[in-house]
């Protein structure tokens, strides 16, 4: 008897690899479009993602001890806000209103698709303050939106170091003594 991907015919592993393929290919785009279309996916994204960095590199000294290290994850962290949740979600946009939006309006997003040279398509969100008329009183410009998402980030990053160090103090196992220290010589 061989093995069991022996067993398999030929054309089985083609329709298998071009379904892997497909599958990946689905996986990507729909992924892309969530991101970009989605309030939200990207937010969680970023955090679960954040949250794991932040824990695996608990027990390093160099972060945990180095302003500089810190400023680093948290620059990091904070552009890869600005590049990837351009959405955000209501609780990260919620402010972005009270800041720019004049009182009686509401914050609205559009995603604006552009053709862009070479084929490639630009994808930008578009956050307008709106009457209750549905006219437009206030478009919030990009560099706006880049700016305060930065500085929200930075926020994050922060709040999330704070709460990965929270989580160690109290979820910290206690050291060991060995042996050697515990043992007492005639003399003492």
């Amino acid at each position: 008897m061989g093995k069991w991907s022996e067993k398999i015919p030929s054309f089985a592993w083609i329709l298998m690899i071009v379904a892997a393929i497909a599958a990946l290919i689905g996986a990507l785009w729909g992924g892309f479009y969530a991101v970009t279309h989605l309030e939200g996916v990207g937010s969680i994204f970023l955090l679960i993602c954040a949250w794991a960095a932040l824990r695996a590199g608990a027990n390093s000294p160099d972060l945990g001890n180095s302003p500089l290290g810190i400023a680093l994850v948290i620059v990091f962290f904070a552009m890869i806000g600005i590049a990837f949740d351009q959405p955000g979600n209501y609780i990260y946009n919620r402010p972005l209103e009270w800041i720019f939006c004049p009182a009686e309006t509401e914050l609205t997003r559009d995603v604006v698709r552009r053709a862009a040279r070479g084929g490639g398509v630009s994808i930008s969100q578009n956050f307008q303050c709106v009457a209750a008329d549905g006219k437009a009183r206030r478009a919030i410009s990009m560099w706006e939106q880049l700016f305060f998402r930065f500085f929200e980030y930075v926020a994050i990053g922060y709040a999330l170091l704070g709460a990965s160090r929270l989580y160690t103090r109290i979820f910290k196992k206690p050291k060991r003594r060995s042996g050697l220290s515990e043992v007492k010589t005639e003399n003492d």
